[in-house]
This record gives structure tokens, sequence and C-alpha cells, in this order.
């Protein structure tokens, strides 16, 4: 049984299921619908034109779970990280419960073994500088072949059995996020998460020189805070500005 309270609609094939979900925001946005799409959840079995962070394609063959959440959400846009967060850190949490030791890398990505198992790609609308709809979208390696560097959890020894129940777990995690941030704010959540990272300790390439730093700390606005060794300055990170290296 999945997950109470969402909608759940299944396709054999979609271009992107984030396209699919904003489609159906429209529609039943439309003159002729009056439904309200909230936690709708969208799943293919298949992607052909898979998205992740930065515009990057998110490799979405047979067996892996590719699946877009619809939310409304209570959220001004300068907070919109936070729902990546919040089910960053629920998605994460709940799978350790079956069994998969999953870390979180800043921002998006759900690692086993420094292995890349699944990532989150956060897309909203926003109206008078409030989130009207987010759509959060979720790929997981389930049973699917996967990259060089990546992970299935399909292959680990895990308490799942199905993919049925790789979805309620996902579906659970957002939830488990979305409720303790609606109830007491991000200050716990974000404690958590970083405890959650998979490394604290990071690097980068500068004029072919090697740095190496230590997050100390993430903001409510999603921004990563680094102490870097070479200067000890806290220098602070926009999303979509940095990646982490480690």
């Amino acid at each position: 049984m999945l997950a109470s309270g969402f909608k759940v609609i299944r396709y054999a094939e979609l271009d992107s299921t984030n396209s699919e979900a904003w489609r159906l925001i429209d529609h039943d946005r439309s003159e002729a619908s009056h439904t309200d799409p909230h936690q709708t959840v969208i799943i293919a079995k298949r992607q052909t034109k898979g998205r992740g962070q930065r515009g990057h394609h998110w490799q979405s063959e047979l067996g892996g779970l590719f699946m877009s959440v619809i939310l409304r959400v209570d959220l001004a846009a300068i907070n919109a990280h936070q729902i990546t967060l919040w089910s960053a850190w629920g998605i994460a949490k709940k799978l350790q419960e079956v069994g998969a030791n999953v870390r979180l890398k800043w921002l998006n990505d759900l690692l086993i073994e420094r292995r890349k198992v699944g990532g989150i790609l956060t897309e909203t609308r926003i109206e008078a500088g409030k989130i009207d709809y987010a759509v959060v979208g979720i790929g997981i390696n389930w049973t699917n072949e996967v990259p060089e560097g990546a992970i299935a959890i399909g292959e680990l020894p895990t308490t799942l059995s199905s993919m049925d129940e790789l979805i309620d777990v996902v579906l659970e995690g957002i939830a488990l996020g979305q409720n303790r941030s609606n109830r007491e704010g991000m200050d716990g959540i974000l404690a958590e998460y970083l405890q959650m990272l998979c490394d604290r300790n990071i690097r980068k390439i500068v004029d072919g020189r090697e740095l190496h730093g230590q997050i100390i700390d993430i903001r409510a606005t999603g921004e990563l805070v680094v102490i870097w060794e070479s200067d000890r300055q806290q220098a602070v990170y926009q999303p979509q500005a940095f990646s982490v290296g480690y």
C-alpha cells in the first residue's frame, strides 16, 4: 500500500516526470478543471528526457525509480531550496530505516558508500514572491544498470522487496520532511542534514591548485558555508554556483 494522502499516476514512458507534472498542474488550473493536483505523484518506468541539476541528463532506463511529486507549500521564493533539503533529509532517513546506509551530498544527491544512488530536482512556480506549486523530481537506482561511480539499492541487503515498497518509503520521507519543516522550522532538519553528509571535508581546484576546506553550516536558504584551510575565512556558496568535490 502506498503512503496515505498521495494519488499515484503511472506511465510506461514519459519524456520527464517533472514535465508531466507541470502539464497536469496547467491542465488542472484551467477553466475546465476544478481539481487540485497537490500530492499527486507521477511515476514512469522510463524517461526519454530525464533531467537533473544544472541541466544535466538523468539516465532513466528500465528498473529505476523515476517519479515527481506535486506539492503546495507555504514558502517565500527565497526559501525554495528548503524543499530539496527537507526532501533529501526525509528520504535518506526513511531509507536508512530499511537498511540502506544513505548519506547526503549537498544539495540534492543521495549516496551509498560514496556512490550516487539517487538525486532530487525541485522546480517551483512563483507568484507574488511566494511559491505557488513545487514539483519534486526523484530518481533512484533500484535494479537498473547504473553508470560508473553509481550504485543501485536493489543490489544491497535491505528489507525492501519491491519497487512499490521503495516508492512508499520515498513518499513517507517527503511527507516526514514537509511535516517536520511545517511544524518546527528548518533548524532541526539542517542540524541532522549536516550529520548525514557523506563528508564535511571538501576540495576544489583553483588555477590548477587543489584547495581543501570544511563544511561548517548549511543555511535555511540552501547556502553552503565553508572554511578553507588556505585562509581560514568563511565562504558562502549558492547551490547554483558551486558543486561539492570529495
